[in-house]
C-alpha cells in the first residue's frame, strides 16, 4: 500500500494483532498465501460492522466486509490475489454470508481491476479523513 500511495501512517491495526479475536471468533475468515515459506499475499472476512456501515447503512446482517486483500509487490499479477478472493467468497458462501461488501481507494488500480473482474460493484465514492490525511474511498459490493 505504501507503494501506490494508500497508506495512511497511524492507521489502526489491532486486528493483525490477534486476528483469532478479530476474524475467526466472530465467523470470520483469514488467510495467507506463501511462496517458498514466505507469506506473500494475506485477505480476510469478518461480519460487516464499523465504518463500513455508515458507508452502506442499508447492509443486510448477512453481510461480511473483505478486507486486509495484500499481495506482496513483488508477487503480484501471478494469481495470488484471485485465489484469496476466491477461497474467501467461497468460504463466506458457506457461513450464509448472502453479500460481500469491501472498500478500496483510487490509486489501487490492480485492486479494483481484480474487484471489478470478479464481479463487485463500485456503489459510493467518499472523500474521508482520517490520522491527518484526507483519502477518496470506493465501495464495492457483490452478491453471493
Amino acid at each position: 500500500m505504501r507503494d501506490v500511495g494508500a497508506f495512511v501512517e497511524g492507521a489502526p491495526d489491532e486486528d493483525l494483532a490477534d486476528v483469532e479475536t478479530a476474524y475467526l471468533e466472530c465467523g470470520g475468515e483469514f488467510l495467507v498465501g506463501e511462496f517458498e515459506g514466505r507469506i506473500v499475499a494475506m485477505g480476510a472476512f469478518r461480519p460487516a460492522d464499523g465504518y463500513v456501515t455508515d458507508f452502506l447503512p442499508d447492509l443486510e446482517a448477512t453481510a461480511a466486509e473483505v478486507t486486509r486483500m495484500r499481495v506482496d509487490p513483488a508477487h503480484q499479477r501471478r494469481g495470488y490475489g484471485r485465489t484469496i478472493l476466491d477461497e474467501l467468497e467461497r468460504r463466506a458462501r458457506e457461513r450464509g454470508v448472502t453479500e460481500l461488501v469491501l472498500d478500496t481507494t483510487p490509486v489501487q488500480a490492480g485492486a479494483i481491476a481484480l474487484y471489478e473482474s470478479r464481479g463487485y460493484a463500485l456503489v459510493h465514492r467518499e472523500r474521508a479523513t482520517d490520522f491527518g490525511e484526507t483519502l477518496e474511498m470506493l465501495f464495492y459490493r457483490k452478491g453471493l
